[in-house]
């Protein structure tokens, strides 16, 4: 028997708008049934599809972007030196690539920095600054970051060097004393306020040598809307529409070599793709190496350096992953598996690259906040993550007065402070006792897997570009029969279904916890995503599964014995929301030991019906 992982809920529909949503726009009913659960009117509905990239918002509604026109102007009459200040992200790469080859198409004199993780941290670094204007720079054009860089930005102006600024992260009690800053948030004419860098840096493009020209640039758009994970609604829809069209047809060079090595069927290119094939390609580079090869790449028209710096990028990549994984490992051995508290795990010298993923990894895993910290040279610099709508930022300030910095937002943060301090913070942090969020899977619709077609897929392609609030559709697909199993990948992590009662596949990632669980002829329910997988010009329908359930009644003695046996010839990673490991260690038939469950082989005899899990889904069933 399989217990669903997380709670399934089916959002609820207006009938009578969803009938309204088909007869107006001509849609079958689960199209329909989708659009109706996500907006509220019709005229909403009408500006979702409209995805025309030629009536996108004039970037004059910018506040300030004609006196950044002058400002640049004049620097290109004066050949004045200007260095476009970016940053370490996908976002950041992007941004600086676009505007790096916009000024060299202007005939400006120009160069750009991409400062490095490690040595100068995020932002308007003012010794890199000094040593900038040291250099020649007369104009600093700072892109993704600036807008809390009042410091760097007065000692440029302490020097008669100009600051301009386009960023859309937070705005500050007090702006730095820029020449210009550009930032929507800033611009009351411009409704649209979900644009990201690399957005910001194409709206300037189309303001200085027109849409037409600029339209260039909007596969790098792209790629830093996607991986800033901004909303895939208005105007951001329509950019990334036409900026996947342009890549499908060959543009940018060196994002076409990223495609090509990471296998991706670039004729049926997605934003799912983008977002977990290509972004964190890009941002391995900052994570493990230096993020201006990303730049150079993404601007290169030379064969062999763009294959020299994709070889480089797959190097960064494999190494992401490879530090990642042991960093994981080393701090999942430190999670109390007996408490519900905030996560707080650190080790010496754990690459500092990594410890946002691995936050974020432990807080899925666990359904908890973490805290990762690499401690180097005494200072514990950490990176945290949330779970479900947790509020991380406002927790993390009760231990303020022990930082060294601090910045972030409700579901992230940022942090540093002495590592003799870290067993204070994480009392500060866990005086208390937490009941946090469970994570939820919102479910669309109902589906019956025998009646899903490539048509209807296609169908639901009208509704793509998809990602931050414009998600994938998730079904539930009941009454399957299980008929096959296969294990994939070297870490056998991964696995493969197939059923009876669907045409395609099923695949399962990162779900090493359900191998030895499945029997085939078991009746289960899915709750996934539909994709396709072309092989050979073939197509053929996928479901990416998000979470499994058994319809099977209560298991009995024979089923737990079974698995039983499985724990005692493996090594199964503990998984909070498991049945069978929630029963087995109430009735001390196993115990935890470093994230590994363990079988107990001096444990009492007991009943099932002894275990309030075993007991409560005896009585309730589904």
């Amino acid at each position: 028997m399989l217990d669903n992982q997380y709670p399934w809920v089916k959002k609820t529909v207006d009938n009578e708008f969803e009938n309204a949503v088909m007869t107006h726009f001509s849609f079958d009913q689960v199209t329909s049934r989708i659009l109706a659960s996500r907006f509220s009117t019709l005229s909403d509905i009408h500006d979702f599809l409209a995805t025309d990239a030629d009536d996108l918002i004039a970037p004059s509604r910018l506040a300030q972007i004609e006196q950044l026109k002058t400002r640049l102007d004049l620097a290109i009459s004066r050949h004045e030196q200007i260095v476009i200040y970016g940053d370490y992200d996908a976002d950041g790469m992007t941004s600086t690539a676009i505007l790096y080859d916009l000024l060299k198409s202007l005939g400006a004199k120009t160069d750009y920095y991409v400062p490095n993780r490690f040595k100068d941290g995020y932002g308007p670094n003012p010794l890199v600054y000094q040593r900038l204007i040291d250099e020649g720079a007369q104009v600093i054009f700072a892109i993704d970051n600036g807008i809390s860089g009042n410091q760097a930005v007065d000692l440029a102006n302490s020097q008669g060097v100009d600051v301009l600024i386009a960023d859309h992260h937070q705005i500050p009690d007090q702006l730095p004393n820029a020449k210009v800053i550009i930032h929507p948030d800033l611009s009351p004419d411009y409704p649209f306020k979900g644009l990201s860098a690399a957005g910001l840096a194409y709206k300037i493009a189309s303001y200085l040598i027109g849409p037409e020209k600029a339209e260039k640039y909007l596969p790098l758009t792209t790629i830093g809307e996607i991986a800033d994970v901004m909303p895939l609604l208005g105007e951001n829809r329509a950019m990334i529409k036409k900026g996947i069209a342009l890549l499908k047809s060959g543009s940018n060079p060196g994002l076409q070599s990223i495609m090509k090595k990471a296998a991706l069927p670039i004729k049926h290119l997605s934003a799912q793709d983008i977002a977990f094939k290509i972004a964190p390609r890009l941002n391995s580079l900052g994570r493990m190496a230096d993020a201006s090869m990303g730049v150079e790449l993404l601007t290169s028209q030379d064969p062999t350096m763009i294959a020299k710096l994709t070889k480089e990028v797959e190097r960064c990549n494999q190494k992401r992953r490879t530090e990642s994984d042991k960093v994981y490992e080393a701090a999942a051995k430190q999670v109390h598996m007996d408490r519900s508290d905030v996560i707080v795990a650190a080790g010496e010298n754990w690459h500092e690259g990594v410890i946002g993923i691995v936050a974020g990894r432990l807080a899925q895993q666990f359904n908890r906040p973490a805290l990762v910290f690499s401690i180097k040279d005494g200072v514990a610099k950490g990176s945290g993550r949330s779970c479900g709508d947790f509020d991380l930022y406002t927790l993390l300030e009760k231990g303020k007065s022990l930082y060294l910095s601090f910045g972030g937002h409700k579901q992230a943060a940022g942090l540093s402070l002495p590592a003799v301090d870290l067993p204070r913070l994480d009392h500060i942090l866990n005086d208390t006792s937490f009941d946090f969020p469970k994570d939820k899977i919102l479910l669309d619709a109902d589906i019956d897997a025998k009646q899903v077609s490539l048509a209807a897929y296609q169908r639901l392609e009208k509704l793509a570009p998809f990602g931050q609030e414009n998600p994938e559709p998730v079904f539930e697909f009941q009454h399957l029969h299980l008929q096959n199993i296969q294990i994939l990948g070297a870490d056998k992590k991964h696995f493969k279904l197939t059923v009876s009662d669907f045409q395609g596949e099923i695949l399962f990632f990162n779900r090493p916890d359900l191998i030895g669980k499945l029997q085939i002829g078991e009746a289960i329910a899915i709750v996934g995503t539909l994709s396709v997988n072309e092989w050979r010009s073939h197509q053929t329908l996928q479901i990416i599964a998000n979470d499994i359930r058994s319809e099977e009644a209560v298991p009995d003695r024979s089923v737990f014995a079974r698995i039983y046996s499985y724990f005692s010839t493996r090594n199964v990673t503990y998984s909070p929301n498991d049945f069978y490991q929630k029963v087995f260690l109430e009735l001390g038939f196993v115990k935890i030991v470093d994230g590994v469950v363990f079988v107990n082989p001096k444990a009492r005899h007991a009943e099932l019906s002894e275990s309030d899990t075993y007991r409560k889904r005896a009585e309730n069933g589904y």
